[in-house]
């Protein structure tokens, strides 16, 4: 069997879907060496994988900025993927294997060209992991995920030139066209959705293999009263909005106003890091409201999910036949949000123009209106059909492993 190299960046949305792909690995034979962050180490020990530590640079996340609602241009995600991502961790990742071997890398397709020079340090084949939609046009062209209002593009330009030009130079290596730096690299790139639920899906070759949510159980999830989701209600509407933008407490009251005199039982993850307490009275008796829930579990005992469209969140909220009301917030979430309302398995509404009428108008509509419940199904069987992690692996280790 093979010995495998794991790379990919401190993000939920990004670690999540890789669990069970890499415990299918490991449990196939595979030695897997895992690098994150040191706050990933616990449940990434669990799946059986080595784990490794890369050190993070706080000081150039902190100029840069992590936050993917402050992104204006391309340029600006670029600059983020270049000096927050590449330049800060290949040095150390490089470091730490340079007395390994490795038969082939799986990297997140956050480290784009990147993931190519350690391919080529190192001597082995790539694999991108891809936990959003492909991308089957240059960034540039994603005009619905930027505002360039107020950016000196040109000064931003010339820093993210001069960071590609010093990155190419320390690992001698061609300077590549600034719209290629986010490119799906490698010679398999494993896409977590369907080819159905993929946009533009005909524009992408055989070595983009989908292969569905890796949804697998999560040992760190708390235990919910299930049994209370039905109880008092028909209705069971679950809110959740990531877990990164959840200080939104102007969105919670909203919530609270609009769906007060609504006969359901709502359910709100509101996240570990937000105090709610200062809202008190103002939370209605049919909200459950808890810093985090089995989200998995749920779902399944869910008619609507009111969601920020984050890839994972969208596709678990599929996975299981639900449709959607979806506050699109930043990063990917317009598009993963927009191909949802193409497929009518879901709404879309603008959280800058949000009104209890609107939130309560869309809620009521994809509860009452069947085509938005069969149109999910139809998303969820292509979801579930596309044979997830054990599938992957399986194609994986077809092409690249020991024998």
């Amino acid at each position: 069997m093979a010995r495998v190299l794991y790379v990919t960046i401190p993000a939920e949305g990004h670690v999540n879907p890789t669990l069970g792909l890499v415990k299918q690995l490991v449990e196939n034979g595979e030695e897997v060496v895992y690098m994150c962050s040191e706050e990933y180490r616990g449940r990434l020990v669990q799946t059986g994988a080595q784990f490794r530590a890369y050190q993070t640079d706080d000081q150039a996340i902190r100029e840069i900025g992590s936050d993917p609602r402050e992104f204006k241009h391309p340029l600006h995600f670029i600059d983020f993927i270049l000096r927050g991502i590449i330049e800060p961790r290949l040095a150390d990742i490089l470091k730490q294997t340079e007395n390994d071997s490795f038969d082939y890398l799986i990297f997140d397709s956050m480290l784009g060209w990147g993931g190519t020079i350690l391919g080529e340090k190192l001597g082995i084949p790539t694999i991108c992991s891809v936990t959003h939609f492909a991308f089957t046009e240059p960034l540039s062209h994603v005009v619905e995920l930027f505002d360039p209002s107020g950016l000196d593009i040109g000064t931003l330009h010339e820093r993210v030139t001069t960071t590609l030009r010093r990155i190419a130079g320390t690992y001698n290596v061609p300077v590549p066209a600034l719209e290629d730096i986010t490119l799906q690299y490698g010679q398999l790139k494993v896409i977590f959705t369907s080819r159905e639920f993929q946009p533009n899906a005909d524009m992408l070759d055989d070595s983009y293999f989908f292969t569905g949510p890796s949804i697998s159980p999560r040992h760190d999830a708390p235990s919910f009263p299930l049994e209370q989701l039905r109880s008092q209600y028909d209705k069971v509407v679950y809110i959740s909005m990531g877990s990164i933008l959840t200080r939104d407490f102007e969105l919670y009251k909203l919530c609270f106003e609009a769906f007060r005199e609504v006969p359901a039982q709502f359910v709100l993850s509101y996240g570990r890091d937000t105090n709610l307490e200062s809202l008190g009275d103002d939370i209605p008796s049919n909200f459950i409201i808890k810093p985090f829930v089995p989200q998995l579990e749920v779902l399944r005992h869910t008619d609507a999910f009111i969601t920020h469209a984050g890839m994972n969140s969208a596709s678990e909220g599929l996975f299981n036949d639900v449709p959607l009301v979806m506050i699109p917030l930043s990063s990917d979430q317009p598009l993963v949000a927009k191909r949802v309302e193409e497929l009518g398995a879901g709404i879309v509404l603008d959280r800058s123009q949000l009104t209890t009428e609107a939130l309560k108008s869309a809620l009521l509509q994809v509860l009452s209106d069947a085509s938005y419940k069969q149109h999910a199904k139809q998303i969820g069987g292509s979801l579930r059909n596309a044979g997830g992690y054990q599938k992957a692996a399986e194609r994986i280790q077809s092409l690249f492993s020991k024998v």
